[in-house]
């Protein structure tokens, strides 16, 4: 196990040296993170010194958009994502900055983990030893908590907390509830990774864990020992941790809530995703242990579940490859299995374009309107905003990106022969000359069944197609149908089930006849108008039957992935049978 630090938030004493007593600014965001988006070759720590003293302007510049004034400029990294005195300790006269200080120590050692991460991206694969995992694991919950202090125990808006409060401002001579705050991040920081969770554990034992965590709804008892020692075993214990990297002609952005930024939720109101920003190469990910659509019969939404994440493999320093208890909260028995030198190995997540937009336009939608945005490259920001802009889903988010768009489209060098600029333009060639075949008659098809099918195909690279009117329309009129769908799911009680692979179990068939194609396009529309009560909204011209006809087509593809159980129950069965026959059997 482990070794033991100090614990129970216990101060360490005071050096001989005095300590600088001053105003510091506090990142809420670690400077070696910052430093990643930096354009141009990484300095090592005496060239940054060097060339500050030649010029006297801070090396450690980066591109920062202010969403509330619409700037774009470089920024130093050390006046930005933070705030002056964020961890300052008045009640601690020896050192008021002795959080930040171990803070400091706890981002050195993160670093060191994180650096291993972008060495072994080349292999695929990153192993960790448990102890580099558990720095890791704390890391990502201090990274989340640091940013919450002004109400994370703030009575007022965390009620169900009051009594506990009192009893712990008491016996801690905690004066406000930014004190608790602190004290408990000097908790998380003093005690090791394993003795959070085993105090967590405890907690169970003595309450049971149902009523553990109901009471954070309910009312904590002012008895209980370590109530915060529960939302970090949440975190430890019920995500499995992935590693994914941006896609290789795009990045990831950075925002100031990308450290532990929920995504998804399946009812009652659990995070699917947490997730963690460390360059624009690497996001860590922690995933809920079990997969939504087996533990919860309502519709879960994320826009991430999709995407594959395999857990570690681990091999134990006794040969074998996991822990197996009698007594999950036995922590006897957990520490006689653990050790700091077992071995973790995880196989990184290795993400398409398409993925890689999915991903950032999570963290743009989050953005806050006193938020900011950093980047590393100008045209892969541009590309992903585009994406971003041209969602109809996101209508009401572009207006906070007014400023940016017209800053990065007028990019004053060319672009290099090797840069994306043809994700830039405007106009997809494939896309237009397919759609105008069909507009002006030139391509025959059998039925409107085979014409829809060319075109979906086409669609399903959507992020390269973003610029087309044809394809914002079909998206927003395609997330309508899914929305309605899944909102009748639950009214039914028809479990949504997503289908495991992440993949059709059924294949659209490559032709139909007309008669069958029309029989099977009619029984969607009244369907999805009718039973599901959407709104069609469509032209009546060629490209309006068109559009409307490939939305359906795109639909009926989505229930067989992601809501199967309607293709039994959630249907008439004269549709059913219907719309089956749409499908290689």
């Amino acid at each position: 196990m482990p070794p033991r630090n100090k614990r129970r938030g216990a101060r360490s004493s005071a050096p001989s040296t005095q300590r600088p007593q001053g105003d510091q600014y506090h990142h809420a965001i670690p400077r070696f993170i910052l430093r990643r988006y930096q354009a141009g070759p990484r300095k090592s720590n005496a060239e940054r010194r060097a060339e500050y003293r030649r010029s006297g302007v801070d090396p450690d510049q980066v591109l920062y958009y202010d969403v509330a004034s619409g700037s774009l400029d470089e920024r130093s990294v050390g006046k930005i994502y933070g705030k002056k005195n964020l961890y300052r300790d008045a009640s601690n006269l020896s050192n008021v900055n002795e959080v930040e200080e171990k803070l400091s120590l706890l981002e050195r050692e993160a670093a060191l983990v994180i650096a291993t991460l972008h060495s072994e991206l080349p292999r695929r694969t990153v192993t960790l030893k448990r102890r580099d995992l558990d720095i890791l694991r704390k890391f990502m919950f201090v990274m989340h908590y640091r940013n919450v202090g002004s109400t994370y125990y703030d009575p007022d808006l965390n009620p169900t907390l009051r009594q506990w409060l009192i009893r712990y401002q008491a016996e801690h001579q905690c004066n406000t509830h930014v004190d608790v705050w602190l004290r408990v991040m000097r908790y998380y920081l003093d005690t090791p990774h394993s003795q959070i969770v085993d105090d967590a554990h405890a907690e169970f034992k003595k309450y049971g864990l149902g009523e553990a965590f109901a009471q954070v709804v309910t009312g904590v008892d002012p008895a209980m020992e370590h109530p915060e020692s529960l939302a970090y075993q949440l975190q430890a214990e019920m995500y499995f941790l992935g590693i994914w990297e941006a896609e290789a002609t795009s990045e990831f952005i950075l925002t100031a809530n990308a450290f532990g930024l929920w995504e998804g939720l399946v009812p009652p109101a659990d995070a699917i995703h947490r997730i963690f920003l460390v360059s624009p190469r690497i996001a860590i990910v922690l995933r809920r242990n079990t997969p939504p659509p087996l533990d919860a019969e309502a519709p879960t939404k994320s826009n991430l579940l999709s995407i594959p994440q395999k857990k570690a493999t681990s091999r134990l320093v006794n040969g074998q490859t996991g822990i197996s208890l009698s007594d999950m909260n036995d922590i006897s028995e957990w520490n006689r299995h653990r050790s700091p030198d077992d071995v973790f190995t995880f196989t990184i997540t290795k993400l398409t374009l398409d993925q890689t937009d999915a991903f950032n336009a999570v963290l743009l939608e989050n953005v806050q309107s006193d938020g900011a945005i950093t980047f590393l490259g100008r045209e892969h920001m541009l590309r992903t905003l585009r994406v971003f802009w041209n969602d109809p889903l996101q209508r009401f988010n572009r207006q906070k990106y007014t400023s940016l768009m017209r800053y990065l489209s007028i990019i004053p060098q060319p672009l290099s022969h090797t840069s994306t600029s043809s994700s830039l333009e405007p106009v997809d060639t494939e896309l237009y000359v397919a759609l105008m075949g069909i507009v002006l008659n030139q391509a025959k098809f059998i039925s409107g069944y085979d014409r829809a099918l060319s075109i979906y195909r086409l669609l399903q690279a959507t992020s390269r197609r973003q610029t087309c009117p044809f394809v914002t329309q079909h998206i927003y009129n395609l997330s309508v149908f899914m929305n309605s769908c899944r909102n009748h799911s639950t009214t039914l009680g028809v479990p949504a089930f997503r289908n495991p692979t992440g993949k059709s179990s059924l294949h659209l068939k490559m032709s139909l006849p007309s008669e069958l194609s029309l029989k099977i396009f009619t029984t969607l529309e009244n369907f999805v108008s009718k039973t599901l009560g959407a709104k069609m909204d469509f032209e009546e011209d060629v490209l309006g039957k068109l559009e409307k006809e490939v939305t359906l087509l795109a639909f009926l593809d989505w229930l067989d992935v992601e809501m199967p159980m309607f293709l039994i129950k959630g249907m008439p069965v004269m549709d059913i049978i219907t719309v089956k026959d749409a499908f290689d059997v």
